[in-house]
C-alpha cells in the first residue's frame, strides 16, 4: 500500500474517533472497542490495511491515479473517512443479520453516526442535484436490497450469487464514482464500475471458499455450501464432497475469476492496480496449495478408514 495512503487511513481512524468523542462521547468508548476488535486487537486501521482485506480504500486511490498520476490527498482523506464509515454501517447490520454479533445489537445507535458521516463527506464535492448522487442513491439502496434478499435465501445458485451475494460489497462503487464525476471523466467510469463489480465477485468467492466451515458451523448461506449440497453423491457428506473435489473446484473457479479482474485491469492504464492482483493472485495459491495438501491428506485418512 501507498505510504501516503496508509497515513490518509490512520489519520481517518483518528477523524472518526475524534468526531465520535466530541458529536456522541457516549459511544465513544463501546465503538472504538468495537472497532479494535475488528482488527483482531491491533489498531482499527491496521483492519483496513491487511493484504486479504477487500480493497474498498484502494479503489479511488487507483482510480485516480489512473486519471491525473497524482492521487489529491484533501479529496482522497475525505472519500477515506466517508469509506470507512460506510464500511463500519454495513459490518455492524451485517453482524447482526448474520447471527454473528456480539455487541453489536447494543451499538446499534452507533449507526446514525457512521451513516451521517458516509453521506456528508460528500456534499462539499457534489450539490444536490450533481449526477453522482443518483448513482450514490442506486448503489447503497442496491447494498440494502442485496443483504435482504441474501439473507433470505435458503440456496443460492450462481445467479443468485453474482446478484445478491456479490453486491454486498458493491458500495465500493461510490468512491470510484465520486473520483470519475470530480474529475468530470464518467467516460471512463463504466469499466472502473465493472472492475469493482468483478473483484468484489471474486473476493466474496474467496471468503466463501475458504470459510466453508466456519459458514456451515454458524448456519450461514453460502454458494458455495449450496454447491456441496447440489454436488455431493448420495452417499456423502458436503465435507465429504468438499475434500474429495470440491475446494479444488472453488479454487479453479477462482482463478478463472481472477484473470476476468486482470484482464479489464489491463485496460483501466492503472500499473499499481494490475501488481496488486498479482500480488493477491500470488496470496491466493500460497494459501490455496496449504489448504490442498490437507485437504489430500484428509481424503487419504478417509479412505484408509472406510
Amino acid at each position: 500500500m501507498d505510504e501516503k495512503l496508509s497515513q490518509l487511513i490512520t489519520q481517518s481512524i483518528e477523524r472518526l474517533l475524534g468526531e465520535l468523542e466530541q458529536t456522541a462521547p457516549e459511544l465513544h468508548p463501546p465503538i472504538q472497542a468495537w472497532m479494535q476488535s475488528l482488527a483482531g486487537g491491533l489498531a482499527p486501521e491496521a483492519y483496513f490495511k491487511h493484504p486479504l482485506a477487500f480493497p474498498t480504500l484502494l479503489l479511488p486511490w487507483w482510480a485516480e491515479q489512473s486519471l491525473r498520476g497524482e492521487p489529491d490527498p484533501s479529496l482522497q482523506f475525505d472519500i477515506a473517512y466517508s469509506s470507512i464509515n460506510g464500511y463500519y454501517f454495513i459490518r455492524m447490520i451485517d453482524n447482526v443479520m448474520d447471527d454473528e454479533a456480539t455487541v453489536e445489537k447494543k451499538l446499534l445507535p452507533a449507526l446514525a453516526f457512521f451513516h451521517t458521516e458516509f453521506q456528508t463527506s460528500y456534499q462539499k464535492y457534489f450539490p444536490l442535484d450533481h449526477p453522482f448522487w443518483a448513482l450514490h442513491r442506486k448503489v447503497w439502496f442496491g447494498t440494502a436490497q442485496a443483504a435482504i434478499g441474501d439473507a433470505r435465501l435458503a440456496e443460492i445458485d450462481l445467479n443468485a450469487f453474482e446478484m445478491l451475494s456479490a453486491q454486498k460489497v458493491s458500495a465500493a462503487m461510490i468512491p470510484v464514482a465520486a473520483i470519475c464525476h470530480y474529475h468530470n471523466r464518467t467516460d471512463v467510469m463504466a469499466p472502473w464500475l465493472e472492475f469493482v463489480h468483478r473483484i468484489g465477485k471474486w473476493h466474496q468467492m474467496f471468503n466463501d471458499v475458504f470459510d466453508w466451515h466456519k459458514d456451515s458451523q454458524s448456519g450461514n448461506q453460502t454458494y458455495f455450501l449450496s454447491e456441496a449440497r447440489r454436488l455431493k453423491r448420495p452417499t456423502e457428506s458436503e465435507f465429504e464432497w468438499i475434500i474429495r473435489e470440491g475446494f479444488s473446484q472453488g479454487c479453479n473457479q477462482l482463478r478463472a475469476w481472477m484473470l476476468d479482474a486482470q484482464d479489464l485491469a489491463d485496460t483501466l492504464d492503472c500499473p499499481e492496480l494490475a501488481k496488486y492482483l498479482d500480488e493477491r493472485s500470488a496470496l491466493f495459491e500460497t494459501r490455496a496449495k496449504t489448504s490442498l495438501e490437507g485437504m489430500e491428506a484428509l481424503a487419504k485418512l478417509a479412505a484408509l478408514t472406510a
